[in-house]
């Protein structure tokens, strides 16, 4: 009998150690290399005390997309939404030439209960793109995906110029619909 409590009491403290074991080994590797890559890792200390967040831009470049971080005021999400667009059109930092159109503006952002966010821009934005069909299509995935990939409850975006729907932007890809189906890669 003796015996059997002693190989008991071995059995019960192996099963807490192999427990543990698993326990640590479990939050150690989902902490470690499992940590949500959606967000960036930066040091609190960069960041201004609760009034600044570092998001996402991408930018067309070539034939792929650029991503560039850019800090801006932590705010609604559709004041961050509209200062993120506004981050976009400005264009990437260390490129002179760009497909961004010059002088393009943010007029205002507004959200549909469908989720789709429709972005409206000034006629710069249409009237000064300068490129092909692949510098269209990166130049609106390129936006999309700075809109989506940062703004939470974000499900698609609409581009309209002075508050009117356009067939287009520069004449090669459709843009009376939302994006989403239009920039979305193909599987």
């Amino acid at each position: 009998m003796k015996a059997d409590k002693k190989r008991l009491l071995w059995v019960i403290l192996f099963l807490l150690l192999f427990g543990s074991g698993i326990a640590g080994g479990y939050f150690f590797v989902s902490t470690k290399f499992f940590a949500s890559k959606a967000e960036p890792h930066i040091p609190q200390s960069v960041l201004q005390p609760d009034n600044d967040v570092f998001v996402r831009i991408f930018y067309p470049s070539d034939s792929a997309l650029v991503m560039e971080e850019r800090r801006v005021r932590r705010a609604t999400e559709i004041t961050m939404a509209e200062e993120i667009v506004a981050e976009f059109l400005k264009g990437p930092l260390n490129r002179a030439a760009s497909v961004i159109p010059s002088g393009a503006k943010v007029l205002g952002l507004y959200q549909g209960n469908d989720g789709i966010l429709y972005v409206d821009l000034s006629d710069e934005f249409r009237r000064n793109f300068q490129g092909d069909a692949l510098a269209e299509f990166l130049l609106l995935k390129g936006l999309y995906e700075s809109i989506i990939s940062n703004v939470k409850g974000v499900n698609d975006v609409k581009v309209i110029i002075e508050g009117k729907e356009i067939e287009s932007i520069g004449g090669h890809l459709f843009a009376l619909y939302p994006l989403k189906n239009t920039v979305a890669e193909a599987k």
